[in-house]
């Protein structure tokens, strides 16, 4: 908002005012915006104020006439060079008239306060400059000392401690904003300069640190720096800066200014979640080792039992009674529903397990094996299978067998009654915005691929529930299986660095959409 006014302000100001004379009583600029004065740079004497001015600083007119009174007064002492800096800048640069420096001025009770301070020289009287002063109307303390710093700070300004600075190359001193005294830890009275602000660089940094203020400037560019520092009170804290150097008109370097934002929070954050994602992970490991090898060593109590049941049915089923017979065939039937659990468990975590490369795989003949090892199924449902040419991708042709054939025996088993099911398999690119839903990687190539059906469907509610392990929707009487099975999908799509999701309608079937990377590496 300040800078759409300036050149607005100026003209109103300056332009309109005939230059062979310096007008009095100027009222001209009695009627301009905020407080108005002109000063002679020379003197730094106040030659005019308007009545704005002496209201708000409390000085009357023949007091800022009187011998003796000076701009200087207003201006804290060090603040004194960088005022001095602008108006230097201004002399002859059009591009710095458009810049407000934030500077604290003091009233004649001492008081101070954060204001706007605008310089521009008077046409035709190059030793008269006239200032527009804006008080700050915000009830937070400035995080930024000038618009060269403003910008670099509106885009960090978070939650987290921030601030600015402005490195005097001439002099080496460095203005900075109190939140980072906070962030360094150290008193408000400290004097500032480069050489002491070095000495609080982490050690290991210092040469990093330096080698990007050097590529500012060699590049005249921004550049952002991570460092890490030890400050006043020996606290170890991660600083990120961005920062770049101003250049006068000959294009020497006249400062370096910059936005500093305190992120060790924010790493700590990261690195607690890093270490809780390894913990998990272990944790996950540990769960799939046991379930393989509980798996595992059940299956040995599992085939005696199984054993025994046989020969007890096959020996001794005419002395059995008929409650007996019953006990028997139930017993035998657990026994073959705990194999198949166990079997789709073994399965389940053989699927991270499993540490053979990927290799090339065409899903034509993945489709083709699945449909030879149902084909009983097929046949007897009258089952219709119509796919697209499908490509081929990197992965394990065992586990991509076994995605197809899980969810097309799905489409089978969960089959209207007396209507022959009719699976339609179709691919296609994945759109860019459908690999950021996904949350794949931005960028990379995937193929859809899509398996629709005409069963039984499901609710929308259920889409992400039938994915879950031993998750069922019926009854195993009404239709059997371990409730494994798509879970075993989504861990094999995952595996392969895609996704898998379904959507459905109760009575109108269900679609499978399988993402699998164009070009994918374990």
């Amino acid at each position: 908002m300040l800078n759409n006014m300036d050149h607005t302000a100026l003209g109103q100001l300056t332009d309109k005012q005939p230059h062979t004379a310096l007008p009095d009583p100027w009222s001209i600029l009695e009627s301009g915006p905020g407080s108005v004065a002109v000063i002679d740079i020379r003197t730094y004497e106040v030659v005019f104020c308007n009545s704005q001015f002496q209201y708000v600083f409390g000085y009357n007119e023949q007091e800022v006439k009187a011998p003796g009174f000076t701009f200087r007064q207003l201006i804290s002492e060090d603040q004194l060079e960088r005022f001095m800096m602008q108006v230097e800048l201004v002399q002859g640069n059009r591009e710095a008239l458009s810049r407000y420096v934030v500077y604290r001025l003091k009233d004649r009770q001492q008081r101070e306060a954060s204001y706007f301070v605008y310089l521009a020289p008077l046409q035709g009287h190059p030793d008269k400059f006239h200032t527009l002063i804006i008080p700050d109307k915000s009830s937070w303390s400035f995080p930024f000392n000038s618009f060269d710093s403003r910008d670099l700070f509106l885009q960090q300004i978070e939650t987290e401690m921030h601030g600015s600075f402005e490195w005097m190359l001439s002099t080496q001193k460095v203005f900075w904003t109190e939140s980072l005294y906070d962030i360094y830890e150290i008193d408000r009275d400290t004097p500032v300069d480069r050489k002491m602000i070095s000495t609080f660089t982490h050690p290991d940094d210092a040469a990093r640190t330096a080698a990007a203020i050097q590529q500012a400037l060699d590049s005249r560019e921004l550049i952002t720096v991570e460092m890490r520092i030890i400050t006043g009170k020996q606290n170890l804290k991660i600083l990120r800066a961005m920062a770049r150097f101003i250049f006068n008109d000959s294009g020497k370097p006249i400062k370096f200014v910059g936005s500093i934002k305190d992120i060790s929070g924010q790493r700590k954050i990261e690195q607690d979640l890093k270490h809780k994602v390894e913990e998990l992970n272990r944790s996950n490991k540990e769960l799939e080792e046991f379930a393989y090898v509980a798996s595992h060593d059940l299956q040995e109590p599992l085939r005696k039992i199984s054993t025994f049941s046989g020969i007890l049915s096959e020996k001794f089923s005419d002395q059995l009674t008929g409650d007996g017979t019953m006990y028997l065939e139930r017993m035998i039937a657990s026994a073959d529903n705990m194999r198949n659990l166990i079997n789709n468990l073994l399965e389940f975590s053989r699927v991270t397990r499993d540490k053979q490369p990927f290799s090339q795989v065409d899903l034509n003949f993945v489709l083709a094996q699945v449909k030879n090892e149902l084909e009983l199924s097929i046949e007897e449902t009258q089952t219709i299978i119509k796919s697209e040419a499908l490509p081929q991708v990197n992965g394990s042709l065992s586990q991509l067998k076994q995605l197809f054939c899980n969810i097309i025996a799905n489409a089978i088993k969960f089959r209207k009654e007396g209507e022959a099911p009719l699976i339609t398999i179709a691919v296609a690119p994945l759109p860019k915005e459908e690999v950021l839903i996904a949350n794949l990687v931005p960028n990379a190539a995937y193929h859809k691929i899509t398996i629709t059906d005409n069963g039984i469907g499901f609710e929308k509610e259920y889409a992400e529930k039938i994915f879950q392990i031993f998750q069922r929707l019926h009854g195993k009487s009404e239709y059997p299986g371990s409730g494994i099975g798509l879970a075993i999908c989504k861990r094999i799509a995952e595996h392969h660095k895609g996704a898998i999701y379904a959507t459905g309608q109760e009575g109108n079937g269900a679609a499978f959409t399988i993402i699998l990377p164009a070009i994918n590496t374990n």
